[in-house]
């Protein structure tokens, strides 16, 4: 999911402080002794003015997932050097979140990072109703893939809201202040969008997050036509919230990324996990020795995956999910009687098909 709304993490920043050596006061006068009639009184001039400037407070430390490091995990989406639209790296996950209609198809299609690298896409999922569509970088041994990227809002904030622009390196632009909801909206399916918001007329930040103050993604610029309208609408862009997000990266199809076993909740010996009730030959997980048998003694109880625990073969498929083939993560295994890690690269399921998106906007 937009889990982390992702791949495009955390760079911390500081501010360093510089101590200012004061200047040497001048000497101050002696007291000055007035006499009086009755008694001497002893007056000590005010001190001079001091000389040492008050320090500056200095510009504030920008937030550690800040508008200007969102930068760096937004991408242009090319076809032979031609932009098409930008896209966001989920945070931790490394796969690209864009709008579906800019790319036509899913055929040479890459992505032009922040710093100038250009690495081969493919499409693994789309959906024509809100105009999304996720696709994960071709990156080989040589080549690691880049994480860093945007998280989703929890509570989106909806007051100085940004976006980016094609042009080169993806400049920040003012965006409306606050968003507001479209009076109705029509997919490429012909469903009707809810919770759509309205951005006006902004045809080159299509696939485009829009973030809050602290870099995290409210929205993602997509198309859409008027309800309504004609069937031959010129489709205006849009922005897709958070939770149409979340739905459309829950969808992804487990084989995206496929481990090769078949399992079932199970307990063992006091221990939950995931039975490995079948492995798939020449799997990631018969690679790694994933064991599993005739009988429950004989086979592996996947726990967990990175850490986190699994219950339900649900949790195994959200896992993966999360994942981009060829990416590495660690399973911790129980069977006979101990505890081992065990690291695999999930890949595509061999069966997957080839993925071409057709425009759902051709006339």
């Amino acid at each position: 999911m937009l889990r982390r709304l992702t791949s495009v993490g955390v760079i911390a920043l500081g501010l360093l402080s510089m101590a200012i050596r004061p200047h040497e006061a001048p000497p101050q006068p002696p007291p000055a002794v007035v006499p009086t009639a009755k008694r001497v009184v002893t007056t000590t001039p005010p001190p001079a003015p001091s000389t040492v400037p008050a320090p500056s407070a200095g510009p504030a430390a920008p937030a550690p997932n800040s508008v200007e490091k969102s930068r760096q995990g937004v991408v242009v989406i090319e076809r032979q050097g031609k932009p098409l639209a930008l896209a966001t790296v989920l945070e931790g996950d490394g796969r690209l979140l864009s709008a579906l209609s800019p790319l036509t198809t899913g055929n040479f299609l890459s992505a032009r990072y922040a710093d100038g690298a250009v690495i081969p896409l493919k499409l693994v999922h789309s959906d024509r109703g809100w105009d999304l569509a996720l696709l994960a970088p071709v990156v080989t041994p040589a080549q690691p893939l880049r994480k860093a990227g945007l998280r989703a809002a929890k509570t989106p904030s909806f007051v100085a809201l940004q976006s980016f622009t094609l042009a080169p390196p993806n400049n920040i632009t003012v965006t409306p202040a606050a968003l507001k909801l479209s009076p109705g909206l029509l997919g490429g399916d012909g469903t009707t969008l809810t919770s759509a918001y309205d951005l006006g007329s902004k045809p080159n930040l299509v696939g485009a997050p829009v973030v809050n103050g602290e870099g995290e993604v409210v929205a993602v610029v997509a198309r859409a036509c008027p309800a309504g309208g004609k069937a031959a609408c010129v489709p205006a862009p849009y922005g897709a919230p958070v939770s149409a997000l979340k739905q459309f990266l829950q969808r992804v199809p487990a084989e995206a990324t496929w481990l090769g076993v078949e399992t079932a909740a199970d307990e063992s010996g006091g221990v939950k996990g995931l039975r490995v009730i079948s492995i798939s030959p020449n799997s990631p997980a018969a690679f790694v020795g994933v064991r599993t048998g005739s009988s429950a003694a004989e086979s592996d109880l996947i726990l967990a995956i990175d850490g986190t625990p699994l219950t339900t073969p649900n949790d195994l498929n959200d896992a993966l999910r999360a994942h981009a083939p060829g990416d590495s993560v660690e399973l911790l295994l129980f069977g006979f009687g101990r505890y081992r890690h065990v690291s695999v690269k999930p890949r595509s399921a061999p069966q997957a098909p080839k993925s071409v998106a057709p425009n759902p906007y051709r006339r």
